[in-house]
């Protein structure tokens, strides 16, 4: 017998009460008119006491459309038994709820970082609001909270700037890596690799106080040990497991056998790429060899005089070679001074050679510091821009 309409209506209806269990509903949701965005967080010890800020972004004005508009950022602090608590007590101010997914910057205060991560490490890490994607940083000189009050110029929000910051300087100058919380997480977590993360301070320019980038920060055991300069930094980025680009590096004239603070060339880098392997006799480690490969362009000269010919490229690409090396070295003898092994040679030794790392794991920090190197790098100059000859001065 064919099923009557009744039966199919029937079945119809049980179909659809049945698809109500896997079915989703709104229980959680929230207006958009009842949340703001979040633009970074800090974490800082107040007087021993966690402290937790965010700088959230001011909602515009009904008479305020496009381009004119003009918002101040809203900087809200609390303190409490833990970061979690910290976090939430800024409710008790705040009529509406953050979206933490939007903060794109995490600052961490030097008084909490001098101590011990770990009073915020499981914060970040198991919070499923905090994105992981977000660039830290440690505050310098100044506690976290300060930097929220500081400014960036032509940026509303400072710490939205910060993030622009770090990633202009990096192609501009490549003083700098960006690290983001992942990669922070992980480097504290894994054996074999310290963290090292960029730091800001504020200087006062024509009565404003403005955030800057200044060194970088080395961590040891869950705390700072020391920093890295400039040059020591950039070291430090050339041995980037990541393919780097962009950067300035800054040689001397090839014309002349005697340096001369006046005679300089300036080249742009466009790619390097680091290959760091340990060198293992036997049972043991005898070296960690550093290769790099590296292309740059000619951007400027300093001096009169025929540079861009065959021979003196080739005595460029030397001279280049030379600089990368310093700098490498510079980085890796301020690391070894701090004990600490920013580089991940432990890890690299865990990947060559397992049973080797087991056996030197227990005492890599006595080891690391002793830890000898071979560097070579392969730099070529690949273009010169708008000028295939040096500049001609009228005599």
């Amino acid at each position: 017998m064919l099923p009557t309409n009744k039966f199919k209506i029937s079945c119809l209806l049980l179909l659809l009460l049945f698809s109500l269990f896997f079915t989703t509903g709104c229980w959680n949701g929230i207006e958009v008119n009842n949340t703001v965005e979040a633009q970074g967080m800090v974490f800082d010890l107040e007087d021993g006491q966690p402290s937790f800020s965010v700088q959230l972004a001011s909602p515009a004005s009904p008479d305020q459309s496009g381009s004119s508009k003009t918002t101040k950022p809203v900087n809200i602090s609390q303190t409490g038994q833990t970061f979690t608590e910290a976090a939430r007590r800024t409710m008790l101010s705040l009529p509406r709820l953050p979206l933490w997914a939007h903060a794109g910057v995490i600052i961490i205060g030097q008084d909490l970082a001098n101590q011990d991560l770990a009073r915020a490490a499981d914060f970040l890490g198991r919070n499923r609001h905090v994105r992981k994607t977000s660039l830290v940083f440690i505050s310098k000189g100044v506690t976290g909270k300060e930097c929220l009050e500081a400014e960036i110029p032509m940026e509303s929000y400072s710490l939205t700037g910060l993030k622009k910051l770090i990633r202009i300087q990096e192609q501009q100058l490549g003083y700098y890596m960006p690290v983001t919380l992942d990669e922070f997480l992980e480097d504290l977590a894994l054996p074999g690799i310290q963290p090292a993360v960029p730091q800001v301070t504020i200087h006062e320019i024509e009565g404003k106080k403005v955030l800057r980038l200044d060194s970088t920060a080395v961590f040891k055991d869950g705390k700072i040990a020391g920093s890295l300069g400039e040059t020591e930094s950039q070291g430090f980025r050339f041995l980037s497991s990541k393919m780097i680009t962009g950067g300035l590096i800054i040689i001397q004239s090839p014309l002349d056998k005697e340096p001369d603070k006046n005679k300089l060339i300036s080249i742009e880098l466009t790619r390097s790429q680091a290959t760091v392997k340990p060198q293992i006799e036997g049972n043991k480690l005898k070296k960690m060899m550093i290769h790099i490969e590296a292309e740059g362009n000619f951007y400027e000269q300093t001096f009169r005089g025929e540079v861009l010919n065959l021979e003196q490229v080739n005595n460029i690409n030397e001279l280049v070679n030379e600089k990368i090396k310093e700098d490498i070295t510079a980085s890796i003898i301020k690391a070894q001074s701090l004990n600490s092994d920013i580089f991940g040679w432990g890890r690299n030794i865990y990947r060559s050679n397992p049973e080797l790392w087991n056996q030197l794991e227990k005492d890599w920090p006595v080891i690391f510091p002793g830890v000898q190197t071979e560097i070579t790098v392969n730099f070529k100059l690949r273009r010169a821009y708008l000028q295939d000859r040096s500049f001609e001065f009228k005599e």
